[in-house]
């Protein structure tokens, strides 16, 4: 089949090209039509962690927010990609502590906290990063305490025939509205397992979680967008984006290139997947498409302007080069 790709994202240094990023983008309504497109929408990719609210929802089905008397901002940490700064931390092992699991118990993995600020002064008091400040830390602790709920085995909780797993796997059918054949499964860096489904169908989740009924995934939502800063933390660009907004848009990024939006004004939702891989610049392609969609006010896109058109600098923190979006009009669907 031919690439259908198309580019995103350039990266100037100097006044030489040095970079273009391909990619695609899908913009669905509740009900799975799409209504903009760039690229193939069709194009099939892992969730990555853009899967956090629908496997938030269901650890929560299990209905462990009465059981271990949960607050919105143990929920929101359940759908995070934190920084590992101290609150962050924090209100894992809160979580932890309440459904009575030991930190040894999560299998996410270590690794030392995103925001460097946070991570100096572990490296200070530590040879080794913690599991809790594995980014992933706060799904793995609601997955821990959705089996715990479930009387069912922790030390399998990552394992796809697990009840926790067969959870999510519902919840993934549910909002994407995929059959269970055409969704295949991988592995993701924090040893979950992470559904692929075709773009079209990731926007589709993130539409439907903004327009949900439901009380579960309205409470998802509701946390995600009341507590920003837990879902990144600082400088993140999901956090900034629904502070900017205030909880109107809600942003979920995942790795290798991979970003959601939902918008709550016009019920859509907007998936984005760069070919490269490369998330670094993932941002300037979501925030292009808000803008040409209008889901940006004038003072909002001012204030995310930096993520917009970043600044390329290096290590001594020098501008070198620019960062900007390519396409100019998405392709509108009849």
């Amino acid at each position: 089949m031919p690439n259908l790709a198309t580019p995103l994202v350039r990266v100037e240094r100097g006044e030489v090209e040095e970079a273009i990023h391909l990619g695609h983008l899908a913009v669905v309504d509740a009900g799975g039509r799409l209504q903009a497109s760039l690229g193939d929408p069709g194009r099939v990719t892992y969730f990555r962690s853009c899967a956090k609210p629908f496997q938030a929802i269901a650890s929560l089905s299990a209905g462990i927010a009465a059981r271990y008397e949960l607050g919105a901002e143990h929920i929101a940490i359940m759908a995070a990609s934190h920084n590992g700064e101290p609150r962050h931390v924090e209100i894992v092992r809160d979580l932890l502590r309440r459904a009575g699991i030991a930190e040894s118990d999560l299998q996410c993995g270590a690794h030392w906290p995103y925001y460097e600020p946070a991570a100096t002064a572990a490296r200070q008091q530590m040879d080794e990063p913690l599991a809790v400040f594995n980014n992933c830390s706060g799904k793995h602790a609601g997955m821990l305490a959705a089996a715990r709920a479930l009387a069912a085995p922790l030390d399998t909780y990552l394992d796809p025939t697990h009840p926790v797993q067969q959870r999510i796997r519902d919840t993934v059918e549910a909002f994407t509205r995929c059959p269970p054949a055409e969704i295949h499964y991988g592995i993701d860096g924090c040893s979950a397992p992470n559904a692929a489904v075709p773009l079209t169908a990731m926007a589709r989740s993130f539409a439907a979680l903004m327009t949900a009924t439901d009380e579960t995934p309205r409470t998802v939502a509701a946390a995600m967008t009341q507590h920003p800063y837990l879902i990144g933390g600082t400088d993140r660009f999901d956090t900034r984006l629904m502070e900017v907004t205030s909880g109107r848009l809600l942003a979920k990024g995942g790795a290798a290139g991979a970003h959601c939006t939902g918008d709550r004004r016009s019920g859509r939702g907007l998936a984005v997947k760069l070919d490269s891989g490369d998330g670094t610049w993932t941002a300037v392609a979501v925030m292009a498409a808000l803008e040409q969609l209008g889901w940006l006010d004038q003072g909002e896109s001012e204030a995310l302007g930096s993520f917009a058109m970043p600044t390329l600098r290096n290590h001594k923190r020098v501008a070198v080069g620019t960062v900007r979006p390519v396409f100019r009009d998405l392709v509108t669907a009849v």
